[in-house]
């Protein structure tokens, strides 16, 4: 059994707030996994790239001062700035 949790991904962009959720085994994995399984409607709808969501995905993500198991990874596109949020959810074990 693969220890995976539950974040919410919350992401802010061009005055909309887009949430979802993945499991992972860490933040950092569950948001590039969330970032490459995003469908295209979306990000037509959102007018970010698959490439610029993946960038932002990759870099760097870092706690949240003064919160437990918030993150926070932030870039930015051709459309303006991005801001991801990613909550852990869940903290039971999950099997894969």
């Amino acid at each position: 059994m693969t220890y995976k949790r539950l974040y919410t991904v919350v992401l802010e962009y061009k005055g909309g707030t887009y949430i979802g959720q993945a499991s992972a085994d860490t933040p950092k994995a569950v948001l590039s996994d969330w970032a490459s399984k995003t469908t295209n409607s979306h990000l037509k709808e959102w007018g970010v790239t698959h490439e610029e969501l993946s960038k932002i995905a990759s870099d760097n993500l870092v706690p949240i001062d003064g919160c437990l198991n918030v993150w926070c990874a932030s870039g930015s596109t051709r459309g303006g700035l991005v801001l991801v949020n990613v909550i852990a959810t869940d903290e039971s074990p999950r099997g894969t």
